[in-house]
């Protein structure tokens, strides 16, 4: 099974630009406090974060008194990103290069947290795969919660998110394993981007209950934001959702 079609060489390419952007508002107000409120109380528990980017929410999670973190990556660029950071302000996490396609059993987590892996899978075969190693390395009664790319978006919102830093456009006709362009833009006026995919939301059902992960779900997001701000329009056919299943036992 191939990896994940060109993120190797993209996230190596724009490591630092894709780490500033964490600090984009919707990144913020939306994806952050929808991951933490789906993690719940992290404290005591042993957690796996694939892929763990730079390590901003890994040292989240530590910082919320998790027991243990490990942080995984397929771009080397992150990973030492993340490591760096841990020299810097240490907190107790570990981080490794790999791949989610070829991850094999690295231990026995309460939570996994899975940030945009999924929309990498451009076949059904493929999020098979990141499916199975899920379920490999949760404890039964594990749990997983992420973020993704909304496959629910209705077509008409797709490029209307400029206001927000970004542009998203999809291949057409939207169909298994359409490109999902994202364009996030810099303060001097150029820009970075990379791709997703579109896989239907039943494709996902179906899945993630063949690899044996009981519950899942797709999860509207939160706005935590500061007083007067409107993110109404942002929520509505929101561009990224949340996502949670768990191993039975």
């Amino acid at each position: 099974m191939p990896s994940q079609p060109l993120r190797h060489a993209e996230y190596d390419d724009i490591a630092a630009e894709y780490a500033a952007s964490k600090q984009l508002p919707f990144r913020t107000v939306v994806e952050a406090p929808t991951l933490f409120h789906l993690a719940g109380d992290v404290r005591g528990l042993s957690v796996l974060d694939l892929p763990c980017g730079d390590g901003t929410y890994s040292r989240a999670l530590a910082r919320r008194g998790a027991a243990s973190v490990l942080g995984i990556d397929l771009s080397s660029a992150m990973v030492e990103r993340a490591r760096q950071t841990e020299r810097e302000a240490p907190l107790g996490i570990s981080y490794r290069v790999g791949d989610a396609a070829d991850l094999g059993t690295v231990g026995a987590f309460d939570l996994i947290l899975a940030s945009y892996l999924f929309n990498y899978a451009r076949t059904r075969a493929q999020l098979l795969v990141f499916a199975r190693a899920i379920y490999a390395n949760l404890k039964p009664g594990g749990r997983l919660v992420g973020m993704n790319d909304n496959p629910r978006t209705s077509l008409d919102r797709y490029g209307s998110y400029a206001a927000y830093g970004f542009a998203r456009d999809v291949e057409r006709p939207r169909r298994e394993g359409a490109q999902v362009r994202y364009s996030f833009f810099k303060p001097d006026g150029t820009s970075f981007g990379f791709d997703n995919f579109w896989l239907a939301p039943q494709t996902y059902e179906e899945v993630f209950a063949e690899a044996g992960l009981a519950g899942f779900r797709f999860v509207d997001p939160i706005a935590v934001s500061p007083e007067g701000e409107d993110w109404s329009s942002f929520l509505g056919d929101c561009p990224i959702t949340g996502l949670a299943a768990h191993r039975p036992g």
